[in-house]
């Protein structure tokens, strides 16, 4: 026989917010190859939170087994609206963990966590998500290699609905940058894509790119639950994603770039664009 009866038996709680961030975080130690990624993850986080240019949000952080020093920042310093601290059970898996936690009703962000978000990211890719019908994703920026796969659908139905057109359309420095973000000097990387076309559609007046990105993409959550999976890889097969999105909708992006890859260091060229746009001596740091 128990005592009485729960007294939260007929309290309320607070309805989740329409638009939800997710960040998935691994920061194993701060040594060697992870000696700056501390660094990138706060500017990722922060320039999410602080350049969104939306009120209402709410910010979930899954991280797969960190280091103290990551954790004590989140708890301590950036507090976002739910924190998952899990052992790692890997990218992939993560990822489809923390899409099923949101409200399917939500509007979704996820990204890894060495993205940086350029001021007023959100809008437009929400934006470019509603004037396409039956999209699966939008990624706020462009990468030739992309254009390898996961295309079929997207480029088909964009080929019988609006206006294609190919050729290199990408700017070469968006193309350099990413190199260097992965490792890739920009000379070896203009080789490894010289026969590679960019796709640009025009739909009602609206242009995107006929790719999307794993890394970085809104869309709806009731959508994207249907496409997650789980696989027993630390990183996974991301093109797996890539080719499930493409099979269930449209995979886009915008012709603006809004967002880019860091990879495991601040480069002077992400440097100065987040110092221009006001990113350093913030108190979260």
């Amino acid at each position: 026989m128990r005592i009485g009866q729960n007294p939260l038996r007929d309290s309320k709680v607070t309805p989740p917010s329409p638009v939800q961030f997710c960040v998935v975080t691994h920061l194993p130690n701060t040594e060697s190859y992870h000696e700056y990624r501390l660094d990138v993850i706060k500017l990722c986080l922060m320039s999410m939170r602080k350049h969104c240019g939306i009120d209402g949000f709410e910010v979930m952080v899954f991280d797969n087994g960190s280091c103290d020093a990551l954790i004590e920042w989140l708890i301590n310093k950036y507090k976002p609206n739910t924190l998952i601290l899990s052992k790692n059970i890997g990218k992939t898996a993560a990822r489809t963990s923390a899409i099923r936690m949101v409200n399917p009703k939500s509007v979704v962000c996820y990204s890894d966590d060495d993205i940086y978000y350029g001021r007023d990211w959100f809008i437009p890719q929400l934006s470019l998500l509603q004037s396409f019908p039956n999209t699966m994703l939008v990624t706020g920026y462009a990468i030739r290699q992309m254009f390898r796969w996961g295309t079929e659908n997207t480029l088909k139905w964009c080929r019988e609905n609006a206006r294609v057109e190919s050729g290199k359309f990408i700017p070469e420095a968006w193309c350099d940058d990413y190199a260097i973000s992965i490792g890739r000097s920009p000379e070896r990387n203009r080789e490894m894509t010289v026969n590679d076309n960019d796709y640009r559609v025009t739909y009602n007046g609206v242009v995107a790119y006929a790719t999307g990105h794993h890394c970085q993409f809104i869309g709806y959550a009731s959508r994207l639950i249907g496409i997650a999976g789980y696989d027993g890889d630390a990183m996974g097969d991301e093109a797996k994603f890539d080719i499930a999105a493409d099979q269930h909708g449209l995979r886009l992006a915008t012709t603006e770039r809004l967002t880019r890859h860091i990879g495991n260091q601040i480069d002077e060229s992400v440097y100065n664009q987040a110092k221009e746009e006001g990113m350093f001596g913030e108190s979260e740091s």
